[in-house]
């Protein structure tokens, strides 16, 4: 299984709500089960605090060590209207401008609009340290330990903080991002795709039917809500628009609901569930996003190409190819075996070999089994392994 937790709008005001729901968003994370990754649609602070956006670094810290997260490989983020706060000269000139013809801009414009996330990029920079790209503001993909492919998106360049509807993004730039056929594609956009320009949701829908877009993510709204993307006029042509709650409770904020969103993917679906926050009453499940589904395609089948081709890549390329084989099916048949192992053989197992090569687990995923057969072969104890497994 695969679980992840979606945030947005963080907003965060250092009072008491904001105390109560963060210790009780901590002790949920627990409850729920081990958190995967962590996703964060966007508006990590307010217009009023400029370029300071330490309250959401620290905060966000803080999540991934009390998830026993890597923040360089299990934290999504992309930006919101409130985190492109850069001064820049002639910016309600470039908004009109890009605003004018969004499907026919000089890309003068929307560099200039860029530069409004030169605080923001660097926040990104300061909390992932690895980042993989110069740019986090701009349209890019990321891919979560060869499971799933995350389409940044930047929703927020035209945004003038009073307009919410017509909100635009660079499609020429998500029609070239770097989409997989050998995982899902999810967007994480910071604006509901209905607030998105006209023109923009049709470019946007072309790109969802051609690559095979699975879901979109989103925020801004500080609402939760799903509705469905039609990409195509069939049946079943689809995706979800995901939008999350906002994260921090403002006692004086009576519009927005505050909360999380969590994803659980195993097989063919990922089944969502919503948690609102009240003050006097804690986290609720909420019944409008809980059960509801993302169509990811199969886990098992992309974990198990995987392992297929790390056993294969775990040989020397100038190894015989007769040895390669035999080391696959060695490989394999540990796995298989592991799979029907009772729990007493286990303890027995680990007993033998724990202490000297690490302990097996039950449930190991298929990444951490080609992992450990892999690094048992390169020790060359894989074989001693497989007969002791085999006399149990």
């Amino acid at each position: 299984m695969v679980r992840w937790l979606h945030i947005s709008d963080l907003h965060i005001q250092n009072k008491a709500d904001w105390s109560s729901f963060r210790k009780e968003l901590f002790r949920k994370c627990g409850d729920i089960g081990k958190i995967d990754l962590v996703i964060v649609t966007g508006d990590f602070h307010n217009f009023v605090e400029g370029h300071n956006f330490e309250l959401a670094k620290s905060f966000l810290r803080e999540l991934i060590q009390e998830c026993h997260l890597d923040i360089n490989k299990d934290l999504f983020l992309i930006p919101g209207n409130h985190d492109g706060t850069t001064d820049i000269p002639d910016k309600k000139m470039c908004i009109s401008a890009v605003k004018y013809a969004p499907l026919d801009i000089e890309k003068t414009w929307m560099e200039k609009l860029l530069d409004m996330f030169q605080d923001y990029e660097t926040f990104v920079k300061e909390l992932i340290p690895e980042y993989p790209t110069e740019h986090p503001a701009k349209i890019h993909n990321r891919i979560w330990r060869d499971k799933i492919n995350f389409i940044h998106c930047n929703s927020a360049i035209a945004a003038d903080g009073e307009d919410k509807s017509n909100q635009l993004l660079d499609v020429d730039e998500l029609a070239a991002a770097d989409y997989s056929d050998d995982y899902p594609n999810i967007m994480l956009v910071h604006n509901n795709f209905d607030d998105l320009q006209e023109d923009v949701q049709k470019r946007v829908k072309d790109i969802v039917r051609n690559n095979f877009v699975r879901a979109y993510l989103c925020g801004d709204r500080h609402l939760e809500s799903i509705s469905m993307i039609s990409y195509e006029d069939r049946q079943n042509r689809q995706v979800p628009c995901v939008g999350c709650y906002k994260l921090s409770p403002d006692a004086k904020d009576q519009y927005s609901k505050f909360g999380i969103i969590v994803g659980e993917w195993q097989g063919e679906y990922a089944e969502l569930r919503g948690w609102h926050w009240e003050s006097g009453v804690g986290f609720k499940i909420d019944g409008s996003i809980t059960e509801q589904k993302i169509y990811m395609g199969c886990l098992e089948t992309i974990e198990k190409a995987k392992v297929e081709e790390a056993i294969y890549k775990g040989k020397d390329e100038k190894s015989d190819l007769d040895e390669c084989e035999e080391s696959y099916y060695q490989k394999r048949e540990f796995i298989t075996r592991y799979r029907n192992i009772s729990p007493n053989q286990l303890r027995k197992f680990n007993r033998k070999y724990g202490d000297e090569f690490g302990e097996l687990h039950s449930k190991e995923s298929e990444t951490a089994l080609y992992e450990y057969v892999n690094s048992a072969e390169k020790n060359g104890i894989l074989e001693n392994m497989l007969d002791y497994m085999k006399s149990l």
